[in-house]
């Protein structure tokens, strides 16, 4: 017999909508993978999978996220966006928009947001985001895989030793428990909006929230993608999401790497 569905209050039925159909689960692998069989065998636009706990989460670069059951809010949405695969990558910032607005309502004044895809809480991780494509026989997107992962009731003393400095949640931040459906309920509608705006609109619909949340800009930072380290002083984000670097006399833009601050997780 499958679980009741607490998710089911905010389903809004809609196909094509973010939270159209809400599949939940008590434990799964990951939400990725159930939602790329849904996917796959043909679920609509905004279909949304949501597990209690995850065995193998994974987040960006096949990491694994640290994913204990009943506190946290661990999803994935399927989405069938008229792009080509290069802008995928500006869905996990939209996404990260839309995480970091729905925790402000709990928060407010403490999210921010770290290129490329971590919502901080006070300068601590509290949510990630990966959007993965999925092509066709054709090596044309089929869809994309919005993963997202927010710590919203995790207590400190559950978070691992060696995450303790990096990690944090809502409920250590503002010191009480917090509605998971409500926050659900807020992330689809946020995510529904802005998903709309940047197909009609184009990146530019997202980019000045992303700047107003941004948690780098002004800040010295190193970034390394796999042998490439560059460090320098961010600017901000540029019309397609990629990251401005300011280099000495120089400016780079940044389309991938791990960026690390000086101090970040003091």
């Amino acid at each position: 017999m499958a679980p009741a569905n607490p998710y089911r209050s905010i389903e809004n039925g809609e196909p094509g909508r973010v939270g159209c159909r809400i599949h939940y689960f008590d434990e799964l692998n990951s939400t990725q993978e159930t939602a790329r069989e849904l996917a796959a065998d043909g679920a609509p636009q905004g279909t949304v999978v949501i597990a209690e706990q995850q065995t193998a989460g994974r987040g960006r670069m096949g990491r694994s996220w640290h994913s204990p059951a009943g506190v946290n809010l661990y999803c994935t949405i399927i989405l069938r966006p008229p792009i080509p695969i290069a802008e995928v990558p500006r869905l996990s910032l939209m996404a990260g928009v839309a995480a970091a607005q729905a925790m402000e309502r709990e928060a407010p004044g403490l999210v921010s947001l770290k290129w490329p895809n971590d919502v901080w809480l006070r300068g601590r991780k509290a949510g990630g985001i990966i959007a993965e494509a999925v092509t066709d026989s054709s090596q044309h997107l089929d869809c994309v895989l919005l993963g997202i992962g927010i710590n919203i009731n995790l207590a400190a003393h559950d978070i691992p030793p060696e995450l303790r400095d990096k990690a944090t949640s809502l409920r250590v931040v503002v010191g009480h428990p917090c509605d998971r459906i409500g926050i659900a309920d807020s992330l689809f509608s946020l995510l529904d909006y802005s998903y709309m705006e940047i197909i009609r609109r184009g990146f530019e619909a997202v980019r000045p929230e992303w700047e107003r949340l941004s948690a780098l800009t002004g800040k010295r930072v190193t970034v390394v993608d796999g042998a490439r380290r560059e460090s320098g002083i961010v600017r901000g984000i540029d019309f397609d999401g990629a990251l401005v670097l300011e280099v000495g006399d120089a400016t780079r833009r940044i389309l991938a790497g791990d960026v690390s601050i000086e101090g970040a997780y003091q």
